[in-house]
């Protein structure tokens, strides 16, 4: 009766082993669907609003200022120039930090309108600065001072009149934008693109412009 109830024990000591990886892949599967019903009753980890800002605040890009030249070099409408401005994005690896470029180009408006600032809100402002990355899929555009030659050169798009001016535009999938549209500056107006490009703030420091900043986000 001893040894019987002995090789009962051992029995069932060896079904409940050979259980635990069951009941491991179903704690596995399970948990997901657990968090999903019941989530933290707490957003953000848990942690003090405070802190999660800053930690949300620590991932920005930052750049730095950039002076790209005296304000007069700007006089006449539709005068532009492409430079290149570098951030570095917060990395988790041992080398902290990953720097990126983005071609970007300032342009002068024959009239100031509201220019939705990176930093510092809306100004009123006849200088307007934009990243050069495509919204689309993220080729690089070009300014083209005449319109005509975006009809000739990028898909035939003719501009209705109160647009025929300096116009931006992609060579890849045909994106055309409008700089100077007082609503939506950098409005698309013909092409694929979701949105108006990025923008890039500026300030004007002893009649130079500096760019201070891009407007961060992704390709669309």
């Amino acid at each position: 009766m001893e040894n019987r109830n002995k090789g009962l024990g051992r029995r069932k000591f060896l079904k409940a082993l050979a259980a635990l990886p069951v009941l491991g892949g179903l704690a596995a599967y399970g948990a997901p669907i657990l968090r999903f019903l019941k989530p933290n009753l707490e957003p953000g980890l848990g942690l003090p609003k405070g802190q999660l800002q800053n930690l949300a605040e620590m991932d920005l890009p930052t750049g730095g200022a950039l002076p790209l030249g005296s304000v007069q070099e700007f006089k006449e409408p539709w005068s532009f120039r492409y430079f290149v401005y570098t951030q570095a994005f917060a990395q988790y690896t041992p080398q902290r930090s990953k720097s990126a470029t983005i071609p970007a180009m300032a342009i002068k408006l024959p009239n100031k309108l509201s220019f939705p600032g990176f930093q510092q809100g809306k100004v009123e402002t006849d200088i307007v600065m934009f990243s050069r990355i495509c919204p689309h899929l993220g080729c690089i555009f070009n300014f083209v001072p005449n319109h005509k030659e975006v009809t000739a050169g990028y898909g035939g798009y003719t501009p209705p009149p109160e647009r025929q001016h300096g116009l931006m535009a992609c060579p890849c999938h045909l994106s055309i934008y409008d700089p100077a549209d007082a609503k939506v500056p950098g409005r698309v107006i013909s092409g694929p693109a979701p949105r108006e490009p990025r923008y890039m703030s500026y300030e004007i420091r002893d009649g130079i412009l500096v760019v201070t900043g891009a407007e961060p986000g992704g390709i669309a």
